[in-house]
């Protein structure tokens, strides 16, 4: 199947007040797309993320997870297994002692063979990169390690699409990159769907797509570089871009630019241009 997930004119309320989280939202994620959804605190993001397997149910219109309607609950479980999830605190996430047992948690909870379940303890842990700490207790590893460990247990249930609800928001810096680099990773390598929730315009700038949440509406669903060439629109709704992107809009060039090497290729663009014409 191509199409991971899909949200046909979804609406949905916390309360009986008439104020919707998420509004008439509609769109599709396919089969091996990195897609970023982007939004300030309050825009509707992290109700989109508990949409997708489950956790909650629109109010209004549909969500398919794999073609299955997520308001069947007899089909929630299945749901799950194809859409994973991994949230903001990896502390909420992990329920064993020791590493290895942690991500062999929701494969045993699936009914897989104990054989099957050793080796695909060990391929997601290899996966994640964190191998090395299978016998380790969870609680002393660091923030960035824990999450790792919890992305290792939701790979070890093989779901075709990994939600990852503001899953860097409690680390440091480098918790941050260990789990960026290990997302990529997993797309680039494994082929995995990733739906990532952010508030950072760095790590969303990575992805294929971005969609855009703003007052629990979609504002833009495009490539990164189309989505930050709106800089005067995105800083309307308390968003920012890329520092290289802010330079090439100061600088008027007309490439867009996303990353310091693409600002860099620009600015000599232009240097190069000038030296000639003088």
């Amino acid at each position: 199947m191509d199409t991971i997930l899909e949200f046909k004119n979804v609406s949905f309320s916390y309360d009986d007040d008439g104020n919707k989280a998420v509004s008439n939202l509609s769109f599709t994620i396919k089969k091996g797309e990195f897609v970023a959804v982007l939004g300030h605190n309050g825009s509707g993001k992290s109700t989109l993320a508990k949409l997708s397997n489950a956790i909650l149910i629109p109010d209004e219109g549909q969500v398919l997870a794999m073609g299955i309607d997520t308001a069947d609950e007899t089909r929630t479980l299945e749901i799950r297994q194809h859409i994973g999830m991994v949230f903001q605190n990896p502390d909420n996430q992990i329920v064993a002692t020791i590493v290895e047992e942690d991500v062999a948690f929701g494969p045993e909870n699936l009914g897989v063979p104990p054989e099957e379940i050793r080796i695909r303890v060990d391929k997601a842990l290899k996966a994640v990169g964190m191998y090395d700490f299978r016998d380790h207790e969870p609680h002393k590893l660091s923030g960035g390690q824990k999450q790792r460990v919890a992305i290792a247990g939701i790979i070890a249930m093989q779901p075709d699409c990994i939600v990852l609800d503001e899953a860097t928001a409690m680390l440091d810096p480098n918790g941050r990159k260990e789990v960026i680099k290990t997302i990529k990773y997993l797309h680039e390598e494994y082929g995995i769907t990733v739906v990532f929730i952010t508030h950072y315009m760095d790590e969303a700038a990575l992805a294929d797509r971005i969609i855009v949440m703003n007052d629990g509406e979609i504002l833009f669903d495009d490539h990164p570089l189309e989505v930050f060439h709106h800089g005067k629109e995105l800083r309307e709704v308390g968003l920012d871009v890329p520092q290289a992107t802010e330079f090439a809009i100061a600088l008027n060039m007309k490439r867009k630019v996303l990353t310091t090497e693409d600002a860099l290729e620009g600015l000599i663009g232009i240097l190069e241009k000038g030296s000639s014409e003088g």
